[in-house]
C-alpha cells in the first residue's frame, strides 16, 4: 500500500492539505500519515544570550511562561490532528496515522519522508496571511531537499480534472512524466503536455517520447509553444482551465528556470493551481 504524508500547520493551509491527501489516497487506495511538528525554543540560552538571565526571578518566570505555552502548542496541535482525522474519515479515507513531533520542521518532515512515497505540504506555512506573496521558506526547504514527490496545495482545494505536464524533455521532467502515465492517481483525467520552446527537432524529438508514453490513452494532448515559461505556462494553465500542475524541480532548458527560488516561483505563489513536483 502506497503512503502519503500530509504536513499540518497552524494555517488556514492544513485544511486543504487534508483535501489533496484524501483525494490523492482514494485514488491511490493509499494510508496518510499526518504530520504536525511543534517547535521549541530554549529559553534559557535565548536569556544567557540577551544579558538576561541574571536579573532575579526573570529566568525562573520566562521558563514558566515558556512551559506553558509549550503545553498551548502540544494541545493545539493534538485538536489539529484529531480535525484531519475526522476530515479523512469523513471523505472515506479509513488508514490514517497520527505524528505529533517537536523539533526541525524541515528535519522531521524529511526524517518522515523516508516512509512515505509523496509529501503534501501547503504552498505558505503558519504565516500565510501575514505573507501572501511569499511561498513559505520552510516549504522552499522542503522542496529544494525532497527525494519524493511532493505537492505543493493551494489554499482552495478542486478534485483535478485536467492537469498539464511542464515538460522540457530532461531527466526531471520525463520522471514526472513517466509517473503520470503510470500512476493511478492520474487514471481517467485528461492531461496535457506543454513544451515551451522552439520548434526545432530536438524539441520535436521530446514531444514524440512523450506521447509515445500514452500510447492507446485517450484525453492527452501536446501542447508547444515559444516564448518564456514564466509567461506562458500560467497561460495555457488559464486556457486549457488546468487543475494542476506536474513538473520537474529541477530542468535543463528554458525550464531550469523554474527551480524553486527562481523567478518563476511566483508562478507558484500567486498562482491557484496546486503544483506536484519531481527532483
Amino acid at each position: 500500500m502506497q503512503r502519503l504524508l500530509a504536513c499540518l500547520d497552524v494555517s488556514h493551509y492544513s485544511q486543504t492539505v487534508c483535501e489533496h491527501a484524501a483525494w490523492a489516497a482514494m485514488r491511490l487506495n493509499a494510508s496518510v500519515e499526518l504530520l504536525h511538528v511543534i517547535q521549541r525554543n530554549d529559553a534559557r540560552a535565548e536569556l544567557d544570550g540577551a544579558g538576561l538571565a541574571a536579573k532575579p526571578g526573570l529566568l525562573d518566570e520566562v521558563l514558566a511562561l515558556k512551559a506553558a505555552e509549550g503545553r498551548l502548542a502540544e494541545r493545539q496541535g493534538h485538536l489539529l490532528i484529531e480535525a484531519a482525522v475526522d476530515q479523512l474519515h469523513a471523505r472515506g479515507v479509513a488508514n490514517v496515522e497520527l505524528s505529533l513531533r517537536e523539533g526541525g520542521i524541515v528535519e522531521t518532515i524529511a526524517e518522515r519522508e523516508a516512509f512515505s512515497d509523496m509529501t503534501i505540504i501547503g504552498k505558505r506555512g503558519a504565516q500565510a496571511d501575514f505573507a501572501k506573496g511569499h511561498l513559505g521558506s520552510k516549504v522552499e526547504r522542503v522542496i529544494r531537499q525532497s527525494h519524493r514527490p511532493v505537492l505543493v496545495a493551494t489554499r482552495v482545494f478542486k478534485a483535478p480534472q485536467r492537469i498539464a505536464i511542464a515538460f522540457d524533455g530532461g531527466p526531471s521532467s520525463r520522471k514526472a512524466l513517466e509517473y503520470v502515465s503510470t500512476s493511478m492517481l492520474f487514471g481517467g483525467l485528461d492531461i496535457d503536455i506543454v513544451l515551451v520552446g522552439l520548434y526545432t527537432d530536438s524539441n520535436a524529438g521530446h514531444i514524440d517520447w512523450a506521447q509515445t508514453q500514452f500510447t492507446g490513452r485517450a484525453g492527452v494532448k501536446a501542447v508547444q509553444r515559444e516564448g518564456n515559461p514564466d509567461a506562458v505556462l500560467p497561460q495555457v494553465i488559464k486556457e486549457r482551465g488546468i487543475d494542476l500542475l506536474v513538473m520537474g524541480a529541477y530542468g535543463h532548458s528554458p525550464l531550469r528556470n523554474m527551480l524553486v527560488g527562481s523567478t518563476t516561483t511566483q508562478m507558484i505563489r500567486a498562482g491557484q493551481t496546486s503544483v506536484l513536483l519531481f527532483r
